[in-house]
């Protein structure tokens, strides 16, 4: 076996660390907490599903400790299972521990948000509520990460998990993250990991693993904080680059691939019923989407159709592929760099990814069930095999309303070699594209090739486009790339497609044009401005400090402004307003 300095494995690694809020709007005072699952259509999905509570889904979460002695970690990674949030929790801590010891403030945060259940929770800002997590009836093994690496990467013991949550990260690759990225491929598991905290914490590029190929990477939206300190728990905009680490990857790979909301209260690690604001980092924002992972997969195993289509292998992708295609679109939402010349090489947005997780969206993708090739419903998904006797799959729909949006994605995953120190198999992967053709009206036998995403760095692709009145059938076409090896072997993938409103209309935070999360008179001058068609003159405006613009705002603004003006509404003064205003 390789000789390896286990003891130096974490000195690079770093926690998705949390800060502690000093203030809470007492507006936001509603009936259950965590309030950022409330702007993730997580209690939307379990009003409308009150069954979906995690009965009968196993979690892993992995956890640094929290000191370590001459480089070694203390096993202080447990939640506090004495909370009243988390005592009748169903946790298994792989150290072999009851975990009533030893607590990690961090993990205990991680802990809180998928399994916390109070019904007599209270905080000093905002009185009594009932915290409740994303997935209380789940069970979860909790893993020490140097542990995890060492018996489950590294030697091979079995991981019985399906959904796997890591909120840490390091800045390089190394021979744990391609293990893991092993391991997700072979097992079908789906590893959620946090992006990273931007540029405030040092790490503008996204971290790893949750930079790794084959894994679901989730990035911040930004809870709302005035100017006096208040930090609102239900009112997000959108994501920033100064506390969510943000694509593209050193090898020019879009990342993250979905965003959720940082900022939630979450039980504290030194008492029995206490809470605490954590506010916009990343490692709240994977166990968001871990859970509702565990909501999808609970009605899976609750449902026999869903159950049979789900059960070959590709179970990974297809639950990546429908959290993913669900997501909502945030205000200025655009593939790549600002301009329009990458839009098909790139194919989600590098802070967004392909926008926030919507929990409700992601269950009636998940509804809406497997769809064979040929004639498909106008939404779906699918889970099959690319190879040479199967050289291009189609997937013909209706869509004639153009005021709804066509969204398709496709995922699949990399090879990784099964021993240490399990290098990438280049050799092995596919390079898949995606096409949507459209049918024109009156011309029934002649497709036109409306849109496609063909990344030769990413393994996963993305479109999103309004309909049209010139067309009302849709064909989506999965193929290799036509760069593609003919030797390259057969590559499984998942699809999903959806034919939906947009969910980008009304939202406020179109109207804030300097993303500083005001809706002020900077806003209504750059909309006054943005009328002047002369690029130049307005780059120069745009420049100075009066409007507080960064230089990639403004490219995306003069870019893509026809694109974006019809979602803004005129920036007047009876629209100026602090984000706690009614």
């Amino acid at each position: 076996m390789h000789s390896i300095n286990v003891n130096n494995l974490l000195i690079a690694c770093c926690f998705i660390g949390l800060l502690l809020g000093t203030t809470l709007s007492a507006a936001d005072a509603l009936t259950a907490e965590p309030g950022a699952l409330d702007v993730a259509n997580i209690r939307t999905l379990t009003q409308t599903d009150p069954n979906l509570t995690g009965t009968g889904t196993l979690i892993g979460t992995i956890c640094r400790s929290q000191s370590y002695v001459n480089s070694r970690p203390q096993n202080d990674f447990h939640f506090n299972m004495n909370h009243a949030s988390m005592f009748d929790a169903d946790v298994r801590f792989m150290d072999g521990s009851d975990g009533r010891f030893s607590v990690s403030e961090h993990a205990t945060s991680i802990g809180g948000i998928l399994l916390g259940l109070d019904e007599h929770a209270s905080h000093p800002d905002i009185g009594s509520f009932q915290y409740r997590g994303v997935c209380p009836d789940a069970s979860v093994n909790a893993y020490e990460f140097e542990q995890f690496s060492i018996q489950n990467v590294l030697a091979g013991k079995p991981v019985t998990e399906k959904i796997l949550v890591l909120s840490l990260g390091i800045m390089f690759e190394d021979w744990w993250v391609r293990g893991l990225e092993q391991i997700a491929a072979e097992n079908d598991i789906l590893v959620v990991a946090s992006v990273g905290n931007g540029t405030r914490d040092y790490t503008p590029q996204p971290l790893f693993p949750a930079a790794g190929s084959n894994v679901l990477s989730v990035g911040v939206v930004d809870a709302v904080t005035d100017a006096d300190g208040t930090i609102h728990l239900r009112d997000f905009s959108t994501p920033k680059r100064i506390h969510s680490s943000s694509g593209p990857t050193e090898d020019r790979r879009c990342k993250p691939d979905m965003v959720a909301p940082g900022t939630a209260l979450v039980p504290v690690a030194n008492n029995e019923n206490g809470y605490e604001l954590k506010h916009n980092w990343s490692s709240l924002a994977a166990p968001i989407v871990a859970g509702t992972a565990a909501l999808l997969e609970q009605k899976i195993l609750s449902d026999e159709d869903l159950e049979r289509a789900f059960d070959r292998p590709g179970q990974n992708l297809v639950l990546k592929a429908v959290l993913m295609n669900s997501a909502r679109k945030l205000p200025y939402w655009h593939k790549g760099q600002p301009g329009p010349e990458d839009d098909h090489e790139a194919p989600l947005d590098y802070k967004q990814g392909t926008g926030m997780i919507d929990a409700m969206a992601a269950y009636q993708q998940l509804l809406a069930g497997m769809n064979n090739p040929g004639q498909v419903k106008s939404a779906g998904w699918d889970n099959r095999v690319l190879d040479g006797s199967n050289s291009v799959y189609e997937y013909t729909f209706q869509a004639s309303d153009p005021n709804q949006m066509i969204t398709a994605t496709l995922c699949w995953n990399r090879a990784y070699e099964s021993e240490y120190p399990f290098n990438h198999q280049l050799d092995q992967d596919g390079d898949l594209r995606l096409e949507l053709w459209g049918t024109p009206l009156d011309s029934p036998n002649e497709q036109i090739l409306l849109d496609f995403s063909d990344s030769v760095n990413d393994n996963v692709e993305h479109l999103y486009l309004a309909g049209s009145n010139t067309y009302s059938t849709y064909t989506l076409r999965v193929l290799f790339n036509e760069q593609q090896d003919t030797e390259t072997p057969k590559q499984r993938f998942a699809l999903a497609w959806s034919v939906a409103p947009d969910r980008q209309v009304g939202n406020i935070w179109w109207q804030d044009l300097n993303a500083d999360d005001m809706i002020d008179q900077h806003d209504q001058i750059i909309y006054s401005v943005l009328s002047n068609e002369n690029k130049d003159i307005l780059r120069v405006l745009f420049e100075t400090d009066l409007f507080k613009l960064q230089p990639e705002q403004i490219d995306l603004l003069i870019t893509q402004w026809p694109q974006f003006a019809p979602y803004v509404s005129d920036v007047t003064p009876d629209l100026i307003r602090s984000p706690d205003s009614p």
